[in-house]
């Protein structure tokens, strides 16, 4: 096995790194092979936020921002997508951005240990609402601080800083440039090559003939319980086989009958979809886990997982859905109560990948 060339955008640049292993995690690329020390470690399991990193990924003719945990966050997955960390804040003359700018002026950090992370929410934040022309209001910071911890009890005045964000003079990114960069990233073959280490596929397909010939591989999609077993367990795996670039896993659809998720859907973007029918999961979405740790997990993989602790079965039970287990063989569909036989035991043969979860839309 040899490990694929990892690429992406930062800075405004390509970079270009070879032989990544496949267990690598971003805040470890970040940190040790970059000597970039904006990013903090602090408790590598994803619940403090300290090492809270953007990503960009092309959605047609822009970019969709969401902010991630970088230490259980697989370095590989961001291939081809675009990174902010902290240090990539500051204009190139050293102008503080609008965020650092709020932070500072609220007096918004004391030990500074989480101010990097408490950033980056931030800059997400800035991205998707303040520059769309949208207000920030005290509940929306809340809910987008939800995975930044500060032991120095400094809330208030981040959310302050939060709320004066769009006050501010504006200062977009040059999404046209970014994008370009990305297009020159090559996008295809290091998916499908038989000796890679770290497989991303992007077609069903190409998915389940993968996992026919590698059914000890890993499957990961966000990684959030993955990376504790990477990190907490010391766990690594020769092959690993990443599903969140499939296409057809990352679609949601809706007829009279089913509101169908794919297994590569973001928690982010499955809980929306679910909120959209059943407005009263309005507390239980945002209090699942914090929204770092939904922008990068998925449905799928926590219905897979099957940990006591993966909070979205019980309410999917309760909801009748139902899954879809795929191989080159074929496919079946069963209830998520019939899939388990155990802890983090379940049915599935072991070339077979858990593709969709479907459940009833509300009637009432």
């Amino acid at each position: 096995m040899h490990h694929p060339v990892l690429e992406f955008v930062q800075g405004g640049q390509i970079v270009s790194l070879p032989n990544v292993p496949p267990t690598h995690t971003l805040l470890q690329l970040l940190r040790e092979d970059l000597g970039q020390t904006a990013t903090k470690e602090g408790c590598n399991e994803g619940d403090c936020g300290a090492c809270t990193v953007v990503l960009g990924e092309r959605q047609g003719d822009h970019l969709q921002y969401s902010a991630v945990n970088a230490c259980i966050r697989l370095a590989h997955s961001v291939r081809g997508m675009a990174l902010w960390t902290a240090q990539d804040l500051a204009a190139v003359d050293g102008t503080p951005h609008p965020v650092q700018q709020a932070l500072l002026h609220h007096h918004a950090s004391q030990c500074g240990f989480c101010t990097p992370g408490f950033a980056m929410s931030l800059f997400g934040l800035y991205q998707t609402q303040v520059l769309q022309g949208q207000p920030v209001s005290r509940e929306l910071a809340q809910q987008t601080l939800s995975g930044n911890l500060c032991r120095c009890t400094g809330y208030r005045p981040i959310l302050d800083a939060a709320q004066q964000l769009a006050s501010l003079p504006l200062v977009p990114l040059d999404e046209t440039e970014i994008l370009s960069k990305l297009q020159l990233i090559t996008q295809t073959g290091q998916g499908m090559e038989a000796d890679l280490s770290y497989k991303s596929p992007k077609t069903l397909n190409e998915l389940l003939t993968l996992r026919a010939a590698n059914p000890k591989a890993q499957l990961v999609a966000g990684c959030t319980d993955v990376g504790l077993w990477v990190n907490k367990l010391h766990m690594d795996f020769p092959v690993v086989l990443d599903l969140s670039k499939v296409a057809e896993l990352r679609t949601i659809s809706q007829d009279a009958n089913t509101l169908t998720i794919g297994a590569a859907v973001t928690l982010t973007d499955a809980f929306a979809a679910l909120l959209a029918e059943r407005p009263q999961l309005h507390s239980f979405v945002n209090r699942f886990a914090g929204l770092p740790v939904r922008n990068s997990g998925t449905l799928g993989g926590n219905v897979a997982n099957g940990s006591p602790i993966g909070d979205s079965m019980p309410l999917l039970i309760a909801l009748h859905a139902r899954v879809v287990l795929a191989s080159v063989r074929g496919s079946r569909e069963l209830a998520l109560d019939a899939l388990y036989t155990g802890y983090r035991q379940n049915v599935m043969a072991s070339d077979e990948v858990l593709t969709h979860q479907g459940a009833a839309p509300d009637r009432q």
